[in-house]
């Protein structure tokens, strides 16, 4: 019998080097393969430059991962995170259910919204106005000029140049705001789930009569992650360590530093 009815999880932002982090998720999916709903919110790698990235050793040993994790499932749904936004072909044929924004439905019996969560963040107007563009280039087709060595160093380059911009760092303007949580809820979601800002909280939104609640996950460290399970109807962030699910007590705010793990 799986542990859990449904995990969730994202922003691992796995590379070649981190092998704390890479050790981390293997024993992840070793302990809850074959769990029947799985999802993941994006940036599950540092970046992902497309297909070719598959051809390293490190590209492949991660996909595989994911492969194992969806042949298990009923349910698995792959979100694009703003650095992994190219993964959603790869996604697919691992077998996912890949979206590029938001996936609304049936996950573990409950009426749940899932997105990476960066488009809740709306008032970082300079970054929404770089997703937006950044997105509608033509990266597939680009790519057919690259080697793969070049769509290392450009993906390298990119990441290095929004170092430092972490919306973490004020989060009345950087971080979450209510509006977009609140709409999902209007359509019919009991549990929102996202990641994105590396500060996990949970929050109760009731923008009408039915209340519904925001989860939100943390990003992955050496010492663990804080992740959503389900388990007969209930939803509850709890954090792994590498080999064990232990309780988190979970701030109701997003915090300017996350809390100690």
């Amino acid at each position: 019998m799986p542990e859990f009815d449904g995990i969730i999880f994202s922003d691992l932002h796995l590379a070649p080097g981190r092998d704390r982090l890479n050790n981390l998720f293997e024993a992840f999916v070793k302990r809850v393969e074959g769990t029947p709903h799985v999802a993941c919110l994006g940036d599950l790698f540092e970046y992902w430059m497309g297909y070719m990235q598959l051809r390293n050793e490190h590209g492949r040993w991660a996909y595989d991962l994911m492969i194992r994790l969806a042949k298990g499932a009923r349910t698995a749904i792959w979100i694009d995170g703003n650095r992994d936004f190219m993964f959603g072909k790869e996604a697919r044929l691992a077998g996912y259910t890949a979206r590029r924004n938001l996936w609304e439905g049936d996950f573990a019996g409950t009426r749940v919204a899932l997105e990476h969560g960066d488009r809740f963040c709306t008032l970082d107007k300079e970054y929404q106005r770089f997703r937006f563009w950044f997105r509608k280039l033509p990266w597939r087709f680009l790519q057919t000029f690259f080697t793969e060595k070049m769509g290392h160093n450009l993906a390298k380059k990119l990441r290095a140049k929004s170092k430092g911009q972490v919306v973490r760092r004020n989060p009345s303007q950087f971080g979450i705001q209510r509006e977009g949580v609140e709409r999902l809820i209007l359509r019919g979601a009991k549990i929102v789930v996202c990641g994105h800002v590396h500060s996990p909280f949970v929050r109760t939104y009731a923008p009408a009569k039915d209340p519904g609640k925001l989860m939100v996950l943390s990003d992955w460290r050496e010492e663990g992650a804080v992740v959503c399970t389900v388990k007969d109807g209930n939803f509850e962030l709890v954090k792994f360590n590498g080999t064990d699910f232990e309780p988190f007590e979970a701030p109701t705010e997003q915090q300017v530093f996350a809390p100690g793990m």
